[in-house]
């Protein structure tokens, strides 16, 4: 996603900012009630609330295309690995592919990048693509491995409301 040669953001911190609130809007717009923590000393961008239950997101985005791959970091400042303990979920947006990413935080935990393939059929992280479903379901055994619901159970992105706000932003540039 280009803008006439530029990329679509002056920087990373301002296409973070962006990210994290069109995830806000996405997950507001599929039901679940939606905080953002004050400061920046929180390890996690969002926290979701889905029938008394509180998970802590981490934020994350990339428009890095190599050899058709999309390489996402997942280092805080400074360098640092997310923990499992720190965070609940990654939530990753592929900027050019207007594609999100659900990740429990213990398939991540202590990796410093994740590369995506949303475009292949069958690829490694199939089963976490536009997996909201994730964000609802309830942890009664630690490590139990979570099983999508018959008939996909994975809503789009809200009818993909973000590929809308996007193409606006495109026009935006013009």
């Amino acid at each position: 996603m280009r803008r006439r040669g530029k990329r679509l953001f002056a920087n990373y911190k301002r296409r973070g900012e962006w990210v994290e609130l069109l995830f806000m809007t996405v997950a507001a717009g599929l039901g679940f009630t939606v905080a953002k923590p004050w400061g920046e000393t929180a390890c996690y961008d969002v926290i979701v609330e889905n029938e008394g239950r509180f998970l802590r997101i981490q934020v994350k985005s990339t428009e890095m295309s190599t050899g058709g791959c999309y390489r996402c970091e997942l280092r805080m400042c400074g360098n640092q690995l997310y923990l499992a303990g720190e965070i609940d979920y990654f939530a990753i947006y592929i900027l050019p592919e207007d594609v999100w990413y659900i990740f429990p935080a213990r398939t991540l935990a202590g990796v410093g990048a994740v590369v995506l393939t949303p475009h292949r059929k069958g690829h490694k992280y199939e089963r976490y693509m536009e997996n909201w479903w994730l964000l609802t379901r309830h942890h009664f055994r630690r490590g139990a491995r979570t099983v999508v619901p018959p008939g996909d159970g994975r809503p789009g992105s809200v009818d993909r409301l973000s590929a809308r706000i996007v193409e606006r932003l495109r026009g935006l540039g013009r």
